[in-house]
C-alpha cells in the first residue's frame, strides 16, 4: 500500500470519502482508502498514527466511520453499500472491530515525546526559530535536533503541569446501543484511560497483568464497565478480575477516613455512626443521615473514593506513586508493615479556611519601608515650574500692512528661466554624487545595529544565534578523541557548509540588494565560521598522516 506490497486483510466496497466512491483496505500496518477508477491511494494512515476511531449514531441517517490522528486529523469514511442499511451497518462495525484487533497489536503509548516538543517550541520562540532555520531547511534532521541542539534547551525548562482529571470521566462515557441486536458498545479514548489508572492504581496494575496476557483489550474494559467502579449490579466474572482492587481501595479509603478525621473542612464519617464502611464487614449506616438503604450509603461510599483519589492522583509526589504501586500489588500488606497514619493535630476551622484561601505565589509583594518626605509649604512643592513665553504681539494695522506687502511682491515676481546651470557641470555634479554613493556602499564601516531597519535587526539577529548554536556544538566536539566525537565533528563540518550555502549567503544577499547594506554587514560571522573551517582541515590533515 506504500510502494511495498502488502496483504490486504479487508476489503469494503461502496465507501465514500469527501464524496468520492471508492474502497476501503486495511493491511498489515495501514489503513487506506483508494477511489474508484484508480491504481494510487488517495488516504494512507499507519495503524500506530490513529489516535481513536468512532462511529456516527444510530438516529443518523449516514453509516460513517471516523479515525482521529495523533495531530487531530481526522478522517471520515461512508459506508454506503446499496443493498439495505444493515448491511452498511454490519460493515461498519466489522471495519471497526478488525481495525481496533490491529491498533491493539500495533498499539503505541501517547505520542508525550511529541506533546513536549511542541510544548519547547511554542514556550521558547529561540528554539522554535533554530528550527525553522536547522529542520525546516534541511540542514538537520529533526532527531539530530532534538538530540544535539534542544537538550540545553529542555533543562533549563521548568516541568510541564500535568492536565487535570475530570470528576465526571466516567459518567461522561456515553454508551451507544446497536439497534439490531441490542448490543450496547463504549467508546473510551486513551485519555479516559489514563484518568482511570491514575484514579485508581490497582486498576492500572490488574491492566498490565491481563493485557494481552490472558485477556485482550476490549475485555477487560468490558468487564471494568461490569465491575463494582461503574456499575452497581456486578457479575462473578468481573469480580474474580477486581476483587483484589476492591480489597485494596477499601484499605486506601480506611487510611484517608484516619488521615482526614480532624479535619473540619473535610469530614468523611459524617455519614457513618462510629467506623468507616467496608465491603467486607458489616456496613453501618447513620439512619438519618443515609437513609436504610444499604445501597445508597455504598454510593455514597464510591462517589467520596472517586472523589478524594482524583485528588490523591494530582498530589501525589514520584515516591508515593511506586509505593501505591507497591501496594496494589498486594492488597494485603503494605511495604515495610502496615504503620499507622500520623495523626496531625486537630486545626481550628479559621485557620483551615486561611490555608485554603492564600497563595504564596499570588500574594503581593512585601512593603519596603522608605523615608518620609515632610513638606512644609505644600503649593510650592505642588506647583511646578511655568514655561517662559515671550511673544510680541502685532497690532491688527501692522497684519494688514504686512498682508498687503506679501501680495504686492508676488504679483510683482518674474521668474528667470535663463539663469541656469551649465549642462556639463550638472552632469559632473551628478557623477560625483553616484561615485560618493558607491562608495559609501563599499566603505570599511558599516552601519550599526541601531542604524539598521528593525526587520532586518531581528532577522540578523537570528542568523547569528542560529549559526553561534553550530558553532558551539562544533567547538564542543574538540578534541575528538573517541570515534562519537569524530563523527559529530564531521557532521558539524557539513552542517556549517548547509548553513552558509542556505542561509547566511541569501541573507547578505538580501541585505545588500534590497536594504542598501554594506557588503561586509557578516564579516564577524564568516570570520568565525572561516576559524572553524581552518581548524577542521588542519584536524584533518593530521589524521591523514
Amino acid at each position: 500500500m506504500s510502494g511495498e506490497r502488502e496483504d490486504i486483510l479487508l476489503q469494503v466496497n461502496h465507501v465514500r470519502y469527501k464524496k468520492n466512491n471508492g474502497q476501503l483496505y486495511l493491511s498489515q500496518s495501514r489503513v487506506g482508502w483508494m477511489m474508484d477508477d484508480s491504481d494510487t491511494f488517495a488516504v494512507s494512515v499507519q495503524y500506530s498514527d490513529i489516535r481513536t476511531q468512532k462511529i456516527s449514531p444510530e438516529g443518523k441517517p449516514k453509516v460513517q466511520l471516523q479515525i482521529v490522528l495523533h495531530d487531530m486529523t481526522t478522517h471520515t469514511f461512508h459506508f454506503c453499500t446499496p443493498e439495505s442499511r444493515d448491511k452498511q451497518v454490519a460493515e461498519r462495525n466489522q471495519t471497526k472491530e478488525r481495525l481496533a484487533q490491529l491498533m491493539d497489536k500495533r498499539k503505541r503509548l501517547p505520542p508525550d515525546d511529541l506533546v513536549e516538543k511542541k510544548r519547547m517550541l511554542d514556550e521558547n520562540e529561540q528554539l522554535c526559530q533554530l528550527y525553522r532555520d536547522l529542520v525546516a531547511t534541511e540542514i538537520i534532521s529533526g532527531d539530530e535536533f532534538w538530540k544535539e541542539i534542544a537538550v540545553q534547551y529542555k533543562n533549563s525548562m521548568g516541568p510541564n503541569q500535568e492536565m487535570g482529571i475530570s470528576g465526571a470521566f466516567l459518567a461522561d462515557i456515553k454508551p451507544q446501543t446497536d439497534g439490531s441486536n441490542g448490543k450496547v458498545q463504549y467508546n473510551i479514548t486513551p485519555e479516559i484511560m489514563s484518568a482511570v489508572f491514575k484514579t485508581y492504581p490497582a486498576v492500572k496494575k490488574k491492566h498490565s497483568e491481563y493485557v494481552p496476557h490472558r485477556m485482550s483489550e476490549a475485555e477487560f474494559w468490558t468487564r471494568f464497565f461490569q465491575s463494582h467502579y461503574y456499575s452497581v449490579h456486578t457479575n462473578s466474572g468481573s469480580e474474580n478480575v477486581f476483587s483484589e482492587c476492591a480489597k485494596y481501595d477499601d484499605k486506601e479509603w480506611n487510611r484517608d477516613v484516619l488521615s482526614a478525621r480532624n479535619d473540619p473542612m473535610c469530614d468523611l464519617t459524617d455519614i457513618y455512626e462510629d467506623k468507616p464502611m467496608s465491603i467486607e464487614n458489616d456496613i453501618r449506616i447513620a439512619g438519618a443521615k443515609a437513609g436504610s438503604n444499604i445501597m445508597h450509603a455504598t454510593m455514597i461510599k464510591r462517589f467520596n473514593q472517586q472523589s478524594v483519589g482524583i485528588l490523591k492522583a494530582h498530589t501525589y509526589t514520584e515516591k508515593e506513586k511506586v509505593l501505591d504501586e507497591l501496594a496494589a500489588q498486594n492488597p494485603d500488606s503494605l511495604p515495610n508493615g502496615d504503620a499507622e497514619p500520623v495523626v496531625e493535630v486537630q486545626k481550628s476551622k479559621k485557620a483551615r479556611l486561611e490555608e485554603k484561601i492564600s497563595y504564596n505565589d499570588l500574594e503581593g509583594p512585601s512593603k519596603v519601608e522608605s523615608a518620609s518626605l515632610t513638606i512644609n509649604q505644600t503649593h510650592r512643592y505642588l506647583t511646578g515650574p511655568t514655561e517662559y513665553t515671550s511673544m510680541q504681539s502685532l497690532e491688527p494695522q501692522q497684519v494688514t500692512l504686512l498682508q498687503h506687502h506679501l501680495a504686492t511682491e508676488v504679483s510683482c515676481w518674474t521668474p528667470n528661466l535663463t539663469d541656469t546651470q551649465d549642462p556639463d557641470a550638472a552632469y559632473l555634479q551628478l557623477q560625483r554624487f553616484s561615485d560618493v554613493c558607491r562608495r559609501g556602499r563599499t566603505s570599511a564601516g558599516s552601519r550599526s545595529g541601531d542604524e539598521l531597519p528593525r526587520k532586518l535587526h531581528k532577522e540578523l539577529t537570528l542568523v547569528y544565534s542560529s549559526a553561534g548554536e553550530l558553532l558551539r556544538h562544533f567547538w564542543a566536539c574538540f578534541p575528538p578523541r573517541t570515534p562519537q566525537l569524530q563523527e559529530k565533528l564531521h557532521k558539524m563540518h557539513q552542517t556549517l557548509g548547509r548553513y552558509h550555502d542556505r542561509t547566511i549567503r541569501p541573507f547578505r544577499d538580501m541585505a545588500v540588494n534590497d536594504y542598501n547594506c554594506n557588503v561586509n554587514i557578516l564579516d564577524h560571522l564568516l570570520g568565525m565560521i572561516n576559524i572553524a573551517n581552518t581548524k577542521y582541515e588542519n584536524w584533518k590533515a593530521r589524521n591523514c598522516r
